[in-house]
């Protein structure tokens, strides 16, 4: 009964203001000698919760949405609990977009969301793209909390993406192999026929001229056999296979398994492969397979260990990835906000932090002045367990 009652009291609760005396766990030197100014922070956190339709419709076509919004405000509820003994007062604006754009137009004009220090929110395409004339008349910065911006091309200064562009991956996945190789590697990069395929070789195509010690061919994933007639046994080789189709991939990995008087290379691929209908882990296992994600979530680890079990003592639940993120963002942008004195124009000069899935280190996009968390992780298995290497 306790998680009825409480999912309850969150729908009807959603647009309300909390006053919070928040401290960092950590400790932090630098936010007690700001705490002592004391300014007044405000935050909104505007999303779909879509409460009314739930309460009338549990199956309503928006419950998804909603489950994923009240997952990540729980997270985000939880995060405040770290932050003890600080003295700097936070207001809190939760707000219902009902998923609907005038509604959103109403609640951007609230003055409370206006005299705002941030905005988390909003969570869908339309609503980012609605914030742009708004940012650019009140220079307010607002997080998405969920979507990879990767078909929406916003310039917006004040939009802070925490998950980053797909076509960032192919320069998060050069640099990675540049770094490690110094005296230059061959790159093959295996593409699909899928729409996000194209956009990781389209990425490649455009900067590989910014890495001259990479000898980069690009193939359709069908001939992938053809990376032979130029693999260089003396140098490190990598294959970046940019697809998300199952019976490509599945291929592609068991060409490279046969030809097994090829050494010296790894290979590169994506987190949608976790989400196969049969992954072969045996075959990622053996080829080392590295797998690019912006989420990674160890049990084992003890700090995840403390918040799943916190999570499990308020909300009576498990945490999904929604409320995680929730949680790890609530700690990074309260912390900076605090840090900043509500000034976020200079989130882009701190140092990467690690929280619970990701590291976090906002920085400006390349051709655009949109902003994004430019931090993922390698993840690769053994023994039949996905660990992370950075």
């Amino acid at each position: 009964m306790g998680v009825n009652m409480f999912t309850k009291h969150v729908i009807f609760c959603i647009s309300f203001s909390l006053f919070f005396s928040l401290a960092n766990a950590q400790t932090d030197e630098k936010i007690n000698a700001i705490d002592s100014v004391k300014k007044e922070l405000h935050i909104s956190l505007i999303m779909p919760f879509c409460s009314a339709d739930i309460l009338e419709n549990t199956k309503h076509k928006n419950a998804a949405i909603s489950e994923a919004c009240r997952n990540y405000y729980e997270g985000f509820l939880l995060a405040l609990d770290s932050f003890k003994t600080t003295e700097t007062p936070i207001s809190i604006e939760v707000l219902d977009t009902k998923r609907d754009s005038l509604t959103f137009s109403k609640l951007l004009a609230k003055k409370e969301v206006v005299n705002s220090d941030l905005i988390i929110g909003p969570v869908l395409k339309e609503g980012n793209e609605m914030m742009l004339d708004y940012c650019k008349k009140y220079k307010k910065y607002h997080v998405s909390p969920f979507l990879t911006l990767t078909k929406s091309a916003i310039n917006n200064p004040y939009l802070i993406s925490v998950y980053p562009d797909l076509s960032y991956y192919a320069d998060f996945i050069l640099e990675t192999i540049k770094q490690n190789n110094k005296e230059g590697a061959h790159v093959f990069v295996a593409y699909g026929k899928e729409t996000n395929d194209k956009v990781i070789n389209a990425r490649i195509s455009a900067i590989k001229t910014r890495y001259p010690q990479l000898i980069i061919k690009q193939l359709d994933i069908s001939k992938i056999n053809d990376f032979s007639k130029t693999f260089d046994p003396q140098k490190k080789n990598y294959f970046i296979l940019a697809s998300e189709n199952e019976y490509a991939v599945g291929s592609a990995l068991r060409n490279l398994s046969d030809t097994l008087h090829f050494t010296n290379f790894e290979v590169y691929g994506f987190r949608k492969w976790l989400e196969f209908k049969s992954p072969n882990i045996h075959l990622l296992e053996r080829l080392n397979v590295k797998l690019i994600s912006p989420f990674y979530f160890d049990y084992s680890e003890e700090r995840n260990k403390i918040f799943v079990s916190n999570y499990r003592e308020k909300y009576h639940t498990e945490p999904g990835e929604y409320a995680i993120a929730g949680f790890e963002q609530g700690l990074f942008f309260i912390r900076s906000l605090i840090l900043q004195q509500g000034n976020m124009k200079d989130i882009i000069n701190q140092s990467s932090i690690q929280h619970l899935s990701n590291r976090y280190q906002i920085r400006q996009k390349d051709n655009s002045k949109s902003l994004q968390n430019d931090q993922l992780n390698i993840l690769f298995f053994q023994d039949g367990k996905l660990n992370r290497l950075n």
